[in-house]
């Protein structure tokens, strides 16, 4: 991705989800997701990283 685009989606994403919003509020019981730029994500942040426990030899005799 080139540097800054992934900002400018998430704003676009913002503008469209708030104007879906503005058009049919009664379809929105909350507000619209987090739309702010995070510099890292994880896939499940909850979930312990155990990768250590996980590594196995694969080696193919």
């Amino acid at each position: 991705m080139k540097s800054g685009e992934d900002r400018a989606i998430l704003t676009q994403r913002q503008a469209v989800y708030e104007a879906a919003k503005a058009k049919k509020p009664e379809r929105w019981s909350r507000n619209t997701r987090n739309w702010d730029w995070q510099p890292e994500v994880c896939l499940n942040p909850d979930k312990p990283n155990n990768n250590a426990a996980k590594k196995t030899d694969t080696t193919v005799h």
